[in-house]
């Protein structure tokens, strides 16, 4: 009987947290106004072009799996790589037909497949549905949600809509992917850049085979994408490599109420500011890495049973290569891991070597993307012309100055502030995790090398990962915040890594155990309590932005008159128009620097209209010591809008500029027009001029 009604009380609660989850879409469209087809497109996109197509393609290979959580995250991201090889093949053969007819017949084809067979592999049961897992994905999805969809409103019904500048810039990738490949800087013409740019990819299929707008796919879709992908992965590996799999969904819920990686704020993650936030997409690459260690334990356990298992190596490889367009500092942790793993086991011969076969085959895939899709000729990057730059990283910390100072008021040597500098750093990294973490990982290492415990590559990975990806955090000088890429992945494998220890003593009596528990608990409850903090901060936020008078800072927002020319743009004008904007800047004038990569990362126009930009900022597209070529460039934009340059139309078809835009709000200048500039549009927020 008791089993009975906490049977009943587990379907109640999940039963609401489903209903609570209906709500949060509801609210996209009816408060928020968000773009109802354009989401059941992307919808009708993600299950007939990537999960069937992935579920397909794994049937055809023959490669089954234990649980359908695996299956679900397995499907999904060979579905992916599927679609990123379709973009590369279309971008060859010079049409969309393939993009337009593989995914539906690959579908069909796995349709077909099930009916035949009779019988699902999977049993499904609702009573059976972890509950813990539906309350962490209800919450995980209310996170995104309020952190995207809820902060935005469509220019079609905001009189003057808050963008973030770096949302803005994966918008512009994202409308020029759309336009092929190579793919060329939204913000500088000619310019050939190079970046982690296979989501961009992915959403840039459904905006050219189908018109769904970027935003809508970004703002919309991201975030239900995101909670999908990322829970589905976590849950799937807590199954794979937990020894109490019952208990998944409950360590996917205490990972979340960790809130690690504060950072930001004492309330606000900076993972999950990355990750939930959908910002550059981090979220996705961490789901996929997590996957490929579920694939890879697979494959490996083939690998050590002398089974030939060829299409499991092919998709490992294929995954790392998917891993590394999504997240390249992610996808060079797990290579380095492999071989770290490979090396070590050689030496304490646990390891035969002709493993180093697959690993090479391995590793050549992840140097095709990193190499020559990330790492050509002209790739920007923000971080300087130094490779190294110890703990630079603690520089995006709240708390850091404050306690420079309290330190230097004390007279400690500068290593001593260092060094509590970064322990405290790594309190805030790792919470709730922090001791169990640190206990298991010593323990972990001298079990194996003893010899007391097996050498399980896969396990082994794992540590290995952690290892690395903090590692070339603290050392690296990669780009800007992006260094945080390479943490992430101890960051998320850290939980892991934690809860074996915790399941490996469970049954010790010791005070010793105890004490860890006892400090775990009360760290989770102060996390907690720093989640919480968020969430109410920003449900504020995402109230005020669904009122329509809601003061935005017009330094980051479009107004209604911009979104207004955009569209005309965008109907008027030939699809590979090039723009001209004076709107380069994110903040006022008189704060802006030529020698600030941030201060000017606007390309709101391009963004909206689906065109090429001359000129919109070049924050990310420049290393930072490039300043002088920004300042020059900018120069030169300001040249266009001078009414005294009588050079300014010739100028402008040197520039192979065919349309200026004029942000009457921030330039005030008379009328440009002559006998190369035409007045073709205007409003009381812009005028548009065509370069004859």
């Amino acid at each position: 009987m008791e089993t009975l009604n906490n049977t009943k009380l587990n379907n109640v609660i999940k039963i609401a947290m489903l209903c609570a989850m209906a709500i949060m879409l509801i609210i996209c469209f009816t408060v928020y106004k968000a773009d109802a087809a354009g989401f059941a497109v992307f919808v009708l996109f993600f299950v007939f072009y990537m999960q069937l197509p992935g579920l397909c393609i794994l049937r055809l290979m023959k490669i089954h799996t234990a649980h359908i959580s695996t299956a679900m995250v397995l499907g999904l991201f060979t579905g992916w790589a599927a679609i990123i090889a379709q973009y590369f093949i279309t971008e060859l053969i010079h049409t969309n037909i393939l993009l337009y007819v593989l995914g539906p017949v690959l579908s069909v084809i796995w349709i077909i497949s099930k009916i035949r067979s009779g019988s699902s592999r999977f049993s499904f049961s609702f009573s059976k549905l972890s509950t813990a897992f539906v309350i962490f994905f209800g919450l995980a999805l209310l996170y995104s949600l309020l952190n995207n969809q809820y902060i935005y409103l469509s220019p079609e019904v905001s009189d003057c809509t808050y963008i973030n500048p770096d949302k803005g810039y994966h918008l512009g990738l994202i409308a020029s992917l759309s336009h092929g490949w190579p793919l060329e800087s939204p913000w500088v013409q000619g310019r050939i850049i190079h970046y982690h740019v296979f989501t961009e990819i992915m959403y840039s299929v459904p905006v050219r085979l189908f018109g769904v707008p970027a935003d809508t796919l970004m703002f919309t879709c991201g975030p239900f994408l995101t909670s999908y992908a990322l829970c589905t992965s976590l849950y799937s590996l807590f199954r794979e490599f937990s020894a109490k799999a019952r208990r998944a969904g409950l360590y996917c819920f205490m990972l979340l109420l960790s809130n690690i990686f504060i950072a930001k704020g004492l309330d606000d993650s900076l993972a999950f500011f990355f990750v939930f936030r959908n910002e550059n997409a981090t979220g996705f690459g961490i789901s996929c890495m997590l996957t490929l260690l579920v694939l890879f334990k697979n494959w490996h356990a083939s690998f050590s049973a002398g089974e030939n298992s060829p299409a499991k190596l092919i998709l490992v490889t294929a995954f790392i290569m998917l891993l590394t367009g999504l997240k390249g500092p992610m996808g060079l942790v797990i290579t380095g891991a492999i071989w770290g793993t490979y090396v070590i086991g050689l030496i304490l011969r646990k390891v035969p070597a002709k493993a180093i076969l697959p690993i090479i085959l391995i590793t050549i895939g992840f140097l095709i993307v990193y190499v020559f899709i990330l790492g050509s000729k002209g790739q920007s990057n923000g971080g300087g012309t130094s490779i190294f730059a110890f703990a630079t990283i603690v520089d995006v910390t709240f708390y850091k100055s404050a306690l420079v100072a309290a330190l230097k008021s004390l007279g400690l040597p500068k290593i001593i502030r260092l060094c509590i500098l970064l322990a405290v750093f790594i309190v805030f990294t790792l919470t709730a995790f922090l001791v169990p973490f640190v206990a298991g990982y010593i323990r972990e290492l001298v079990l194996v090398f003893s010899g007391r415990k097996d050498y399980d590559f896969t396990r082994v990975m794992i540590y290995a990962a952690c290892l690395i990806g903090f590692v070339c955090m603290f050392l690296l000088n990669y780009s800007g915040h992006s260094q945080v890429y390479f943490g992430y992945v101890g960051v998320f494998l850290v939980p892991l890594i934690s809860i074996w220890f915790l399941e490996d003593l469970e049954e010790s009596k010791g005070w010793l155990m105890k004490a860890v528990r006892a400090i775990f608990i009360a760290m989770l409850l102060l996390s907690s309590c720093t989640l919480a903090m968020h969430y109410a901060e920003m449900i504020g936020d995402a109230r005020d932005c669904a009122d329509n008078n809601f003061g935005y800072s017009r330094y980051k927002s479009i107004s209604s008159e911009e979104y207004e020319a955009m569209v005309w743009i965008r109907d008027n004008t030939p699809e590979d128009s090039l723009l001209a904007t004076d709107r380069y800047y994110s903040e006022p004038l008189e704060t802006y620097s030529y020698q600030d990569r941030w201060a000017n990362c606007f390309f709101l126009y391009a963004v909206y209209s689906n065109r090429m930009c001359y000129i919109a900022g070049s924050g990310y597209n420049l290393p930072g010591d490039d300043w002088i070529i920004r300042k020059e460039m900018i120069e030169t934009n300001n040249r266009l809008y001078d009414p005294n340059n009588d050079e300014r139309g010739k100028l402008a078809r040197q520039l192979g500029v065919d349309y200026l835009v004029v942000s009457k709000d921030f330039t005030q200048i008379e009328s440009l027009e002559n006998d190369d500039y035409k007045l073709c549009f205007s409003n009381d927020g812009v005028d548009v001029y065509e370069v004859k």
